[in-house]
């Protein structure tokens, strides 16, 4: 309304002149047929004043009214006033004659009742609609909501029925692979993951008990035998022997053990340097002597004429090696032959071992490095089915590739491919 009267203010500003003192419009019959002539909607009324404030014209659609002057309102100022019981919004807008001095006044108003009618009913709208809006929008947002949180709650709900003991529940996947989706298959892995690393947990545990009862029962049954009687000095050195000789089993299952819980993060540090891969090989079978004369065991050798020499953890890559060929010769029968070739490819240095001893089956192939695996077949063979998995974790640290070819009864062959950087 504002903009609407500075506009009509500037439209009859231009259509005043002032002559010596005196204040006539330009046009006046022009003026007099416009749109003031009728009452619109929303008309606009005129009126001149004199500086003295007597009334000079005005539009024909105020009649017998006048605007409200009032000296002392401040000019471009606009403000609300009446006009024969009706509400308006009107500007006073001081006359300048040539010289820029005050000579009269001009009057522009506009009918304001038409907008505050549109304004008051635009409020009894909102106010009755817009409660009822925000109602319905609760009600809708909540609907929405609640369809969009179910698979939230049927998380939580799996999660509380999930314990130690019951580890197979999984969550529902949502129909939409949204977000959700994702969550909820990422915790269903988590889960799956979880449940294997419990069962390994109670198969290791399950194991392990089972390889300490054994030799426990052993000593303590011969220990037992021994106080029964009075015997020869003979008999109780060879009970002894066997009693040591069980306890170096214990010793070198706990060994196992231990190294296995050492290794069991993939973060541990590795204590790399250079070494000579032909040394290695040759320091574990001058360690496993005794084993290779006993068996009378026929080891050859194939190394590649310059010697290899690569990056590694020493302890690691000998732990690796002195596995592998003590397997081999256990395994071997008696009078065996086990070979070893050494040669390198590009930047990959192969090692292979070979043996012509009792074979693996094709059964027992898949779970030779799980822990305290043995295979029935083989059951008068001592072991702990703990040298694969440990050698196993370790080709994981040094990034080395195992791969194992065997046929019952016609030997194995293990191939390792190692980096050389």
């Amino acid at each position: 309304m504002n903009e609407d009267l500075q506009q009509e203010v500037d439209r009859h500003s231009q259509e005043v002149e002032v002559k010596n003192g005196t204040i006539a419009l330009k046009r006046h019959k022009e003026w007099m047929e416009r749109e003031h002539n009728t009452v619109g909607v929303d008309p606009v009324f005129i009126e001149f004043l004199d500086i003295e404030g007597n009334l000079i014209d005005k539009s024909p659609n105020l009649k017998d009214s006048h605007l409200l002057y009032d000296p002392n309102q401040r000019d471009n100022v606009f403000y609300n006033g009446e006009l024969a019981e009706k509400r308006i919004r009107q500007v006073q807008v001081p006359i300048l004659d040539e010289n820029g001095k005050r000579v009269g006044h001009l009057l522009v108003a506009v009918a304001r009742e038409g907008s505050e009618v549109v304004l008051e009913t635009l409020r009894h709208i909102l106010f009755i609609t817009f409660p009822v809006i925000l109602i319905i929008l609760f009600f809708v947002a909540r609907f929405i909501a609640g369809r969009s949180i179910k698979p939230i709650n049927d998380i939580i709900d799996t999660s509380n029925n999930i314990s130690r003991d019951n580890l197979t529940e999984r969550i529902p996947l949502p129909n939409n692979k949204d977000e959700l989706y994702i969550l909820s298959d990422t915790i269903n892995q988590l889960l799956d993951r979880i449940e294997k690393t419990i069962e390994r947990e109670k198969s290791f545990t399950s194991y392990a008990s089972h390889e300490f009862r054994t030799p426990l029962a052993i000593l303590k049954g011969t220990l037992e035998v021994l106080i029964r009687k009075p015997r020869q000095q003979e008999e109780y050195e060879e009970k002894v022997r066997y009693c040591v000789k069980e306890i170096d089993r214990l010793n070198h299952l706990v060994d196992e053990l231990l190294i296995l819980t050492r290794f069991e993060n993939q973060k541990q540090s590795l204590n790399l340097e250079v070494v000579s891969a032909k040394a290695l090989i040759e320091e574990s079978l001058k360690y496993l002597s005794r084993n290779i004369e006993e068996k009378s065991i026929r080891v050859k050798t194939n190394f590649s004429s310059e010697d290899i020499l690569f990056k590694t953890d020493t302890y690691l890559f000998s732990t690796i090696i002195s596995n592998l060929l003590s397997n081999a010769i256990k395994y071997s029968y008696q009078n065996g032959e086990v070979n070893i070739d050494l040669f390198k490819s590009d930047s990959v240095i192969h090692c292979e071992i070979k043996d012509n001893g009792i074979g693996i089956s094709q059964e027992d192939l898949e779970k030779i490095f799980d822990k305290f695996y043995r295979s029935t077949e083989h059951s008068d063979i001592k072991g702990f089915g703990l040298g694969l998995p440990i050698v196993k974790r370790f080709c994981l640290f040094l990034n080395i590739h195992i791969e194992v070819v065997s046929k019952l009864s016609s030997g194995t062959i293990i191939k390792l491919q190692i980096p050389q950087s």
